[in-house]
C-alpha cells in the first residue's frame, strides 16, 4: 500500500534532501515550519474530514499550479497523485498544460474547467481577481467552501514550490526525486452544496488609494462562517480571532486547513534564533508589495518598521515599489532580502544561487536565509487568499 502523506515530508522529498545532510540539518532547525507545512499538505490532499472539492479536482488544480510554476518535481508528484485517483486522460492533459483551460481542446467537466481557469488567474495574476471571477465559479456550481478550498490549494502550492526552490538554492541535490505518491485522498462528501452567493455592496467601498503602513480592514466577497453554526473544530481553528476577523471566519469553513496554515505561519515567523523578526517581516512586506496586496503590505511593513525603527525605509519600499533598479536607499542586507523575496515571488521564480551568495556576503547565515525565504514563500500563499477572496478598505473614523 502507498505510504500516507502524513508519514512523509513532501517538501524534503521533492527537494531530494538526503538524511543527515547539511540541508537536512538546516531544515531540522525549523521543525515547526516543516511539520506544519506538511500538515497543511495533508489537510488539503489527504484530509481527515474532506469538505468541498473531490480528489480529482484537488489534484488537477494542484498539478495545473505546479505546471504554471515550471516546477518539475512538483509536477511529477501531483501528476502521480492525480493518476492514482483514476482521473480521465483528458483531465490530466488539461491540468498538465500551462495554457489556459479555455485554450486546451479537451473535454473536461465545466465545473473543473472553471476551477482550472480560476487557478491560472490566482497563480499568475492574483491582483487582477474580482468578485466577477468568483461569480464565474458560483455559476459553474461551486459552493462557498469549495471556492475557499480551491483558493487554499492554489495558494499552498504557490508556497510549496517556492520553499522547494529556496532549499534547492541553499544546496539541495541537483537531481530531485518525486515524493511518494501517498495514499489516494478520501472522497469528499457526495452531498451537493448550493452554489456560492457573491457579496456585492450597495455602495462603493472606501478603498485605499495607495500602499500604506496605516491600519486597514478587509471586506470579504463571500459569506464566512456564522459563529452560531460553528463546530468545535472551527471554533478551535479560529481561537481568539473568532469575533473580529471576516478573513479568518471565511477560511474557517475548512477548519483542518486553517489550523495547519496558522501553525505554519507561526513556525515561520515566530521562532527563536535565525533571522531577526524585522527581516522576516521585511520579506513579507516586499513580497506583498510585489504581488500588489495592499492589505498584507500594510500589516507587515508596519510590523517591520515597529521592530526595526526604520520607518523611512519601509515607506520608500511602499511608495516606490520593489522592482530591480529602483533606488530604495537600503543597506546591503535589506536590499538583498528584498531582491530575494521579489525574485522568489515571480511566477515562475527567478531566484538564483547569486541571491544566496549575496545574502551570505551581507552576513546572513543559511538559517537566516531560510527564514527570509520561507517568509517570502508564505506570503505567496497569504497574498493569493487576501487578493482573491476580498479586498482592503479604509476603516471609518471613530
Amino acid at each position: 500500500m502507498p505510504e500516507n502523506s502524513s508519514s512523509i515530508d513532501v517538501i524534503s522529498a521533492l527537494t531530494d534532501i538526503a538524511p543527515d545532510s547539511r540541508l537536512a540539518n538546516l531544515r531540522s532547525q525549523r521543525p515547526e515550519a516543516a511539520e506544519h507545512a506538511q500538515a497543511s499538505y495533508t489537510a488539503l490532499f489527504d484530509p481527515l474530514e474532506p469538505v468541498g472539492l473531490n480528489p480529482v479536482e484537488r489534484f488537477a488544480i494542484a498539478l495545473h499550479v505546479a505546471t504554471i510554476h515550471e516546477s518539475p518535481e512538483t509536477i511529477t508528484h501531483f501528476k502521480a497523485r492525480l493518476l492514482a485517483c483514476g482521473a480521465d486522460p483528458e483531465v490530466v492533459t488539461a491540468a498538465a498544460s500551462p495554457a489556459s483551460p479555455a485554450e486546451v481542446s479537451v473535454s473536461i467537466p465545466p465545473r473543473l474547467r472553471a476551477a482550472l481557469r480560476h487557478a491560472e488567474l490566482v497563480t499568475r495574476r492574483p491582483v487582477d481577481a474580482t468578485r466577477d471571477d468568483l461569480q464565474l465559479l458560483a455559476d459553474a456550481g461551486l459552493a462557498t467552501v469549495e471556492i475557499v478550498v480551491l483558493s487554499q490549494i492554489v495558494a499552498f502550492v504557490s508556497f510549496q514550490v517556492r520553499v522547494v526552490a529556496a532549499l534547492q538554492l541553499l544546496g539541495a541535490g541537483s537531481n530531485p526525486a518525486a515524493a511518494p505518491a501517498g495514499a489516494p485522498a478520501v472522497a469528499a462528501s457526495g452531498d451537493a452544496l448550493p452554489p456560492a452567493t457573491i457579496i456585492r455592496p450597495s455602495e462603493p467601498l472606501n478603498s485605499p488609494r495607495a500602499f500604506t503602513r496605516a491600519q486597514l480592514e478587509w471586506e470579504p466577497w463571500l459569506m464566512g462562517l456564522d459563529m452560531a453554526d460553528a463546530s468545535p473544530s472551527q471554533i478551535a481553528a479560529l481561537g481568539a480571532r473568532s469575533s473580529n476577523s471576516a478573513y479568518f471566519r471565511l477560511l474557517a469553513l475548512d477548519a483542518e486547513v486553517l489550523t495547519a496554515r496558522t501553525a505554519t505561519d507561526l513556525g515561520i515567523f515566530y521562532t527563536d534564533g535565525g533571522a531577526p523578526r524585522a527581516d522576516r517581516e521585511l520579506a513579507a512586506a516586499a513580497t506583498s508589495r510585489f504581488n500588489g496586496c495592499v492589505y498584507c503590505a500594510s500589516v507587515h511593513s508596519r510590523r517591520s518598521a515597529q521592530l526595526s525603527e526604520r520607518n523611512d525605509d519601509l515607506d520608500r519600499l511602499l511608495d516606490k515599489g520593489v522592482e530591480p533598479g529602483i533606488g530604495l536607499g537600503l543597506d546591503d542586507r535589506w536590499q538583498a532580502i528584498v531582491d530575494l523575496a521579489v525574485d522568489l515571488s515571480r511566477t515562475p521564480s527567478t531566484a538564483t544561487t547569486a541571491h544566496v551568495s549575496r545574502l551570505r556576503t551581507a552576513g546572513l547565515s543559511d538559517l537566516e536565509i531560510l527564514d527570509v525565504a520561507q517568509s517570502a514563500a508564505f506570503f505567496s500563499w497569504a497574498n493569493r487568499l487576501m487578493l482573491t477572496l476580498g479586498e482592503p478598505i479604509v476603516p471609518e473614523a471613530s
